[in-house]
């Protein structure tokens, strides 16, 4: 529910918009599934490597979407203001017979484990269209983009007693990323199209990654999309897309009551997901 108000006010952009300051402006939604390819998070130094596909329910398909504005100025100038929900919530059972150690809590064998990874993220991206005619259009460009993580571990730990108890590792954080771009689109007549995009950034020291502490960190989103234009009013499309990033260092020391009881932590994460999804854009 609380998606309406955005794509309400998406639309009424979008119905508007055309005629405003000589702006294009058009909006896109899509829907599909996803799968992990590879899902691995580690926290604490001394802390399991979870596979959330071997162990953590996520070698199943899980829904996807994804909303989009996009803004063209003449011929050359491309602004997009991008909201990427990613929260995947499963839930499995420990299997290991001395437990895992997450964090500071270690989960008891043979309990239930519930999981939530939430990485959220919003975008916004500017791009020069370096080939703009009506057949090819290649543009790179500039970006930032916010991650909103917020990831669970929700299970049972074991005390010397034998007696189970609820824990809980909690890690959030909220932060700036900054990143490049890249896009291509090729017309084929007849309301057929194919167009790709790139985003990315590596960042293996601190400052580059818009952080005061040597957290090595990475991402990307690859996408190839086959399209058809119904009318000058919409256009349908399908789309592949690859999706990841992760994490590796020592944050600072705990600020917030939803950060680690050990200082300070330590964690590595890497997620890289792919993605089949059915779009609409509307202008």
């Amino acid at each position: 529910m609380k998606r309406v108000p955005f794509l309400i006010l998406v639309l009424c952009i979008v119905t508007g918009g055309n005629a405003m300051y000589g702006l294009d402006v058009s909006a896109t939604a899509e829907l599909g599934v996803l799968r992990a390819l590879h899902h691995t998070i580690q926290i604490g130094e001394s802390g399991y490597r979870f596979d959330y596909v071997e162990n953590g329910g996520q070698e199943i398909l899980l829904p996807y979407t994804r909303y989009e504005l996009e803004l063209r100025a003449g011929d050359r100038h491309e602004i997009s203001f991008l909201y990427q929900p990613l929260t995947l919530v499963t839930r499995t059972r420990v299997d290991r017979s001395d437990g895992i150690q997450i964090d500071d809590v270690r989960f008891a064998d043979d309990t239930p484990l519930d999981l939530r990874y939430g990485f959220d993220f919003y975008r916004g991206t500017y791009r020069y269209r370096i080939i703009s005619d009506s057949t090819w259009q290649v543009s790179a460009g500039v970006g930032l983009q916010i991650r909103n993580a917020s990831i669970i571990f929700d299970g049972y730990q074991q005390h010397d007693n034998n007696e189970l108890t609820e824990a809980r590792v909690v890690s959030q954080d909220l932060g700036p990323v900054p990143v490049l771009s890249s896009a291509i689109h090729r017309n084929f007549g007849n309301g057929f199209y194919i167009e790709g995009t790139i985003d990315g950034f590596y960042a293996p020291i601190r400052y580059l990654n818009l952080r005061d502490v040597d957290v090595i960190g990475w991402l990307y989103d690859a996408a190839i999309r086959v399209g058809f234009s119904a009318d000058e009013r919409a256009d349908v499309y399908t789309s592949v897309r690859f999706l990841g990033g992760g994490s590796d260092g020592t944050g600072r020391e705990r600020e917030l009551w939803t950060q680690s009881r050990l200082e300070p932590r330590y964690t590595s994460n890497n997620l890289n997901l792919a993605v089949m999804s059915f779009g609409v854009r509307l202008r």
